[in-house]
Parts: C-alpha cells; structure tokens; sequence
C-alpha cells in the first residue's frame, strides 16, 4: 500500500483535517490497533506510537520491525476494520501489551 492508499484509507477513520495528523513523523502508521479502536486518536494508541517512536525506532531489530510492519500491516487492519468480532479480538490481544507498555511509554 503506497502513500495515496494510506491516505484513503484514513479516511475511514478521521474527520477532515485531522487525517494529516496521522501522518506525520511521529503521529501515524498504528493502522492495526486505529482499525481495533476505531479512532487514531485512542489514549491506547499514543502508548503504541511512543514505544515506536522512543525504543523501536532508536534500535536496528526495532526499525527493521517498524518498516516491516508499514509495508505488510495496512491490509491486515483493513481486514480487522471490516469486522466488529475482529476489532474486539484485536483489543483484547493489544490492551495486555499496552498495559505492560504504558508505565515507561504513555
């Protein structure tokens, strides 16, 4: 998914005006836990994206990771998006890591 798909694909999710903020440096690319919550803005989220911002990317294997997951992840949540039963099993996978994360990264 190139760039424009990301963008459309926001779409889903944000109001006008807001869809930008995504994508910026340190703001998107969480698309499989925004399609869990249905918001890019979810407090679960920001833990996600500063892990990625403050240890994923400052290490080799973490950005290896980060890249990985923009190239192969925006499909998936598209699929998870799509369906409530797959949105609510998402968060219950993601809420345990967000809480193990959220002391050291809110």
């Amino acid at each position: 998914m190139d760039e424009e798909e990301m963008m459309m694909w926001a779409n889903d999710f944000v109001e006008d005006g807001e869809r930008d903020e995504m994508f910026t440096e340190s703001g998107g690319g969480c698309f499989i836990a925004t399609a869990a919550f249905g918001t890019p803005f979810a407090k679960e989220i920001n833990v996600l994206r500063n892990w990625r911002d403050n240890w994923l990317l400052k290490n080799k294997i973490g950005t290896i990771f980060v890249h990985l997951y923009y190239k192969f992840s925006p499909p998936l949540a598209n699929n998870i998006r799509l369906s409530k039963k797959k949105r609510f099993l998402t968060r219950e996978l993601l809420t345990p890591v967000i809480k193990i994360l959220s002391g050291k990264y809110k």
